[in-house]
């Protein structure tokens, strides 16, 4: 509320407020000549109060510096590795774009032409990472009050159409093709091809897959169990899965069980020094990096003239997408890839499944002209008469 009185012949406004811990304050100014100059100042001073921008201080960092300040304070100590890195990523990018602009003094338009600059060598979903992390600061730096105005509302994201989406798996017989190829090696010495097979058979992530141990392998019961993660960024040892989802059961083929006895044949052959009884511990006493796979695969896929040159993630991808061919559920195959929800296997997938939809269109329509089919010949069988 506004106190405004005139003394001496000025007209003087006093404004109490509360900060965010509840302790009152003033905001004084006296000296106005005329009370309407007073009033105005004192209505000003009251739409403060409302915007809830009074008695907080706006921040003086730039924004890569606020950025990494909430990063490493909200973030870093709850993110994987992998995502940590992603959010490092954005931050190199708005610090080499805005350099040592303020936060409180970046507008929409700014923004926006950093998010058109940014697309011009990004594809959509990349840019999308981008805007969704930085917006996520934005949000926070206003519950904090640190700035008034959220410059990412209505942003517009730009970028190009991104790898298509079919060429991130191979089909059915380069599928077949190259898991002929890896079996003429089953050998610990060559550990990427295994764990190339192992990610046909299953489709569990590269960190996954390095992170077995031989008593998460159950040949008797058919069953993988993958309740960890190996940390392949440092290969510093175990870490949590992905999600709380992806700690799972799988069931495997007897196929994949006999390879992987062959391998562990192998494995002992070469006494490995293996204390932590890894499947995947290479002879120089080190699990593989995903660099060492993704060349073994490049290398594979060139010898049996595939169409398509894949990453080793994209061997999850492709185990995924046999099963849709097959017909199998999407939700277990949800459950199957430790996906957090199915309308993530919905999202990468849904191509496929669109595809899909229109062969069991033509399935419906089939059907039911052979319904009217079988309705016209009962209609057009004779009627017998018994006498």
């Amino acid at each position: 509320m506004a106190s405004i009185n005139k003394r001496n012949g000025k007209w003087s406004v006093r404004v109490s407020f509360y900060d965010k811990f509840g302790k009152r304050h003033f905001k004084n100014k006296k000296g106005f000549n005329r009370k309407k100059e007073a009033e105005a100042w004192a209505n000003e001073i009251e739409q403060d109060k409302f915007d809830e921008s009074i008695g907080k201080t706006k921040s003086h960092a730039t924004f890569s510096d606020y950025y990494l300040n909430w990063y490493q304070t909200f973030k870093a100590p709850i993110l994987s590795e992998a995502t940590k890195r992603r959010y490092l990523i954005t931050y190199k990018e708005v610090k080499t774009y805005f350099g040592e602009t303020k936060i409180t003094g970046i507008s929409r338009l700014q923004y926006q032409e950093f998010l058109n600059e940014y697309g011009k060598t990004h594809s959509i979903a990349s840019s999308k990472k981008v805007n969704t992390q930085i917006k996520a600061c934005v949000h926070d730096a206003m519950d904090d009050g640190a700035i008034q105005l959220d410059f990412t509302k209505k942003s517009k994201i730009t970028g190009h159409a991104g790898k298509d989406s079919s060429m991130k798996f191979l089909d059915a017989n380069d599928m077949t093709n190259l898991i002929k190829y890896l079996k003429l090696d089953i050998n610990a010495r060559h550990v990427t091809k295994m764990m190339g097979i192992v990610a046909l058979y299953t489709g569990a992530r590269f960190a996954e897959i390095a992170g077995l141990t031989w008593k998460d392998i159950s040949p008797d019961f058919g069953t993988i169990s993958i309740n960890k993660a190996w940390n392949t960024l440092d290969n510093s040892g175990f870490k949590e899965t992905k999600n709380e989802q992806s700690k799972r059961i799988i069931r495997a083929n007897p196929e994949l069980f006999a390879l992987l006895a062959q391998y562990r044949d192998t494995q002992k052959f070469l006494h490995i020094n293996n204390p932590l009884d890894l499947i995947f511990m290479g002879p120089n006493g080190k699990v593989p990096s995903s660099n060492a796979a993704n060349n073994m695969l490049h290398t594979a896929l060139r010898n049996i003239n595939a169409s398509k040159d894949i990453t080793f993630h994209g061997l999850r991808h492709t185990h995924a997408s046999y099963l849709i061919y097959k017909g199998v559920s999407i939700y277990y195959i949800s459950q199957r890839l430790g996906h957090a929800n199915y309308t993530i296997t919905m999202n990468i997938y849904s191509h496929m499944l669109h595809e899909m939809e229109s062969a069991e269109n033509s399935k419906l329509v089939a059907a039911l002209n052979d319904l009217n089919s079988a309705q016209r010949h009962v209609a057009e069988r004779p009627v017998q008469r018994h006498l």
